[in-house]
Protein backbone atom coordinates (compact mmCIF):
# COMPACT_ATOMS: atom_id res chain seq x y z
CA UNK A 1 0.00 0.00 0.00
CA UNK A 2 1.49 3.28 -0.78
CA UNK A 3 2.17 6.16 1.64
CA UNK A 4 0.05 9.15 0.90
CA UNK A 5 2.28 12.37 0.47
CA UNK A 6 1.84 15.11 2.58
CA UNK A 7 2.40 17.73 1.55
CA UNK A 8 3.97 20.74 4.34
CA UNK A 9 2.79 23.75 3.50
CA UNK A 10 4.98 27.04 4.37
CA UNK A 11 3.73 30.07 5.91
CA UNK A 12 5.65 33.23 4.49
CA UNK A 13 6.91 34.80 7.93
CA UNK A 14 6.17 38.64 8.48
CA UNK A 15 9.50 40.57 7.89
CA UNK A 16 10.64 42.05 11.17
CA UNK A 17 9.39 45.97 11.98
CA UNK A 18 12.51 48.39 11.17
CA UNK A 19 13.53 50.21 14.58
CA UNK A 20 11.84 53.58 14.14
CA UNK A 21 15.19 56.18 13.68
CA UNK A 22 14.18 59.47 15.64
CA UNK A 23 15.83 62.84 15.00
CA UNK A 24 18.15 63.97 17.56
CA UNK A 25 15.13 67.21 18.02
CA UNK A 26 12.75 64.30 18.22
CA UNK A 27 14.68 62.62 20.95
CA UNK A 28 15.18 65.63 22.90
CA UNK A 29 11.31 66.16 23.33
CA UNK A 30 11.09 62.63 24.18
CA UNK A 31 13.63 63.32 27.12
CA UNK A 32 12.26 66.39 28.39
CA UNK A 33 8.63 64.53 28.32
CA UNK A 34 10.30 61.83 30.43
CA UNK A 35 11.25 64.11 33.02
CA UNK A 36 8.55 65.96 33.39
CA UNK A 37 6.51 62.96 34.02
CA UNK A 38 9.10 61.88 36.66
CA UNK A 39 8.78 65.38 38.72
CA UNK A 40 5.20 64.73 38.43
CA UNK A 41 5.65 60.90 40.79
CA UNK A 42 5.17 61.16 44.15
CA UNK A 43 7.85 60.19 46.27
CA UNK A 44 7.74 56.89 48.34
CA UNK A 45 5.94 57.51 51.02
CA UNK A 46 7.37 55.23 53.68
CA UNK A 47 4.46 55.44 56.45
CA UNK A 48 5.97 52.01 58.55
CA UNK A 49 9.52 53.57 58.87
CA UNK A 50 10.47 55.56 61.97
CA UNK A 51 11.47 59.17 61.14
CA UNK A 52 14.39 58.74 63.00
CA UNK A 53 15.46 56.16 60.19
CA UNK A 54 14.56 58.50 57.88
CA UNK A 55 16.29 60.98 58.97
CA UNK A 56 19.54 59.52 59.12
CA UNK A 57 21.76 60.11 55.79
CA UNK A 58 22.38 56.82 53.40
CA UNK A 59 26.18 57.10 54.49
CA UNK A 60 25.19 56.14 57.80
CA UNK A 61 25.72 52.62 59.05
CA UNK A 62 21.86 52.21 60.58
CA UNK A 63 20.15 54.19 57.48
CA UNK A 64 17.20 52.91 56.18
CA UNK A 65 19.12 52.06 52.70
CA UNK A 66 22.04 50.15 54.09
CA UNK A 67 19.59 48.27 56.51
CA UNK A 68 17.47 47.42 53.42
CA UNK A 69 20.61 46.06 52.30
CA UNK A 70 21.48 43.75 55.32
CA UNK A 71 17.96 42.50 55.05
CA UNK A 72 17.71 41.52 51.17
CA UNK A 73 21.40 39.87 52.11
CA UNK A 74 20.09 38.13 55.03
CA UNK A 75 16.88 36.64 53.31
CA UNK A 76 18.93 35.52 50.49
CA UNK A 77 21.55 33.49 52.69
CA UNK A 78 17.91 31.83 54.31
CA UNK A 79 16.99 30.46 50.69
CA UNK A 80 20.72 29.41 50.01
CA UNK A 81 20.78 27.68 53.25
CA UNK A 82 17.34 26.23 53.09
CA UNK A 83 18.03 24.59 49.99
CA UNK A 84 21.30 23.17 51.27
CA UNK A 85 19.36 21.79 54.56
CA UNK A 86 16.26 20.14 52.05
CA UNK A 87 19.02 18.85 49.65
CA UNK A 88 19.59 14.82 49.92
CA UNK A 89 23.08 15.64 48.53
CA UNK A 90 23.88 17.30 51.97
CA UNK A 91 25.43 14.95 55.21
CA UNK A 92 22.90 15.53 58.38
CA UNK A 93 25.84 17.68 59.75
CA UNK A 94 25.80 20.44 57.11
CA UNK A 95 21.86 20.07 57.00
CA UNK A 96 21.67 21.31 60.69
CA UNK A 97 23.96 23.47 60.15
CA UNK A 98 22.74 25.17 57.44
CA UNK A 99 19.03 25.03 59.16
CA UNK A 100 20.44 26.68 62.28
CA UNK A 101 22.15 29.15 60.16
CA UNK A 102 18.66 29.91 58.46
CA UNK A 103 16.85 29.84 61.96
CA UNK A 104 19.60 32.71 62.92
CA UNK A 105 19.33 34.84 60.05
CA UNK A 106 15.35 35.02 60.30
CA UNK A 107 15.54 36.03 63.65
CA UNK A 108 18.08 38.68 62.71
CA UNK A 109 15.48 39.92 59.53
CA UNK A 110 12.84 40.23 62.63
CA UNK A 111 15.02 42.34 64.33
CA UNK A 112 16.48 44.89 61.55
CA UNK A 113 12.26 44.91 60.50
CA UNK A 114 11.80 45.91 64.75
CA UNK A 115 14.68 48.28 63.84
CA UNK A 116 13.01 49.99 61.03
CA UNK A 117 9.28 50.23 62.88
CA UNK A 118 10.34 51.80 65.88
CA UNK A 119 13.74 53.37 65.51
CA UNK A 120 15.15 51.03 68.16
CA UNK A 121 18.23 48.75 66.99
CA UNK A 122 17.58 45.52 69.69
CA UNK A 123 20.20 43.14 68.00
CA UNK A 124 23.53 42.49 70.13
CA UNK A 125 25.31 42.49 66.54
CA UNK A 126 25.04 44.93 63.04
CA UNK A 127 26.03 45.00 59.73
CA UNK A 128 25.37 42.66 56.79
CA UNK A 129 27.15 39.62 58.10
CA UNK A 130 27.08 40.69 61.41
CA UNK A 131 30.16 41.45 62.49
CA UNK A 132 30.02 44.59 64.50
CA UNK A 133 28.75 43.87 68.38
CA UNK A 134 26.20 46.75 69.46
CA UNK A 135 26.57 48.09 72.50
CA UNK A 136 23.40 49.51 74.53
CA UNK A 137 23.11 52.76 75.07
CA UNK A 138 21.64 54.04 78.24
CA UNK A 139 18.48 56.34 77.37
CA UNK A 140 16.81 57.28 81.30
CA UNK A 141 18.76 56.90 84.20
CA UNK A 142 18.11 55.25 87.33
CA UNK A 143 19.22 55.92 91.12
CA UNK A 144 19.81 54.01 94.05
CA UNK A 145 17.78 56.49 97.33
CA UNK A 146 21.16 58.33 97.93
CA UNK A 147 21.27 59.71 94.35
CA UNK A 148 23.93 57.46 92.99
CA UNK A 149 23.67 56.46 89.28
CA UNK A 150 22.79 52.63 88.89
CA UNK A 151 25.51 51.17 85.94
CA UNK A 152 25.32 48.18 83.99
CA UNK A 153 28.72 47.11 82.40
CA UNK A 154 29.07 46.90 78.90
CA UNK A 155 26.48 49.85 78.54
CA UNK A 156 27.14 53.53 77.17
CA UNK A 157 26.10 56.14 79.57
CA UNK A 158 25.66 59.86 78.24
CA UNK A 159 26.11 61.58 81.50
CA UNK A 160 29.81 60.49 81.37
CA UNK A 161 30.20 59.51 77.67
CA UNK A 162 32.13 56.21 77.90
CA UNK A 163 30.85 52.62 78.04
CA UNK A 164 31.15 51.77 81.93
CA UNK A 165 33.48 48.71 82.74
CA UNK A 166 33.45 46.44 85.85
CA UNK A 167 37.25 48.34 86.62
CA UNK A 168 35.42 52.12 86.76
CA UNK A 169 34.05 53.82 90.08
CA UNK A 170 31.75 56.90 90.34
CA UNK A 171 34.38 58.73 92.14
CA UNK A 172 36.71 59.03 88.90
CA UNK A 173 33.37 61.10 87.41
CA UNK A 174 33.22 63.22 90.52
CA UNK A 175 34.31 66.46 88.61
CA UNK A 176 30.97 65.97 86.39
CA UNK A 177 28.83 65.75 89.15
CA UNK A 178 27.38 67.82 91.72
CA UNK A 179 28.33 65.62 94.89
CA UNK A 180 32.49 65.69 94.76
CA UNK A 181 32.24 64.15 98.27
CA UNK A 182 30.45 61.14 97.05
CA UNK A 183 31.64 57.74 98.61
CA UNK A 184 31.05 54.95 96.24
CA UNK A 185 28.65 52.28 97.69
CA UNK A 186 30.79 49.09 99.18
CA UNK A 187 28.25 46.38 97.34
CA UNK A 188 29.26 48.05 93.93
CA UNK A 189 27.50 49.77 91.42
CA UNK A 190 25.82 47.81 89.25
CA UNK A 191 22.19 47.80 88.76
CA UNK A 192 20.19 46.03 91.00
CA UNK A 193 17.94 45.21 88.35
CA UNK A 194 20.22 43.14 86.48
CA UNK A 195 20.21 39.54 87.71
CA UNK A 196 23.30 38.16 89.31
CA UNK A 197 23.99 34.38 89.11
CA UNK A 198 26.24 32.72 91.38
CA UNK A 199 27.14 29.31 93.29
CA UNK A 200 24.43 30.21 96.13
CA UNK A 201 21.28 30.65 93.88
Amino acid sequence: MARKKIVVKREKLKPLKKKRELSEEAREKMRARLAAMRAKKKPADYKNIAESVLALPDDDKYSFKNVKTWIKHSKDLVLECNKIARSRVSSSQEAQKASNVADHKKVYIRELEYYLKSGDFISYFSGQDEATKVIPRCVAMAFYSDGTPKRSVGTFYPDISTVWTKDMDETMFADMRDDINYVPKKSGTVAITDKQFDSSI
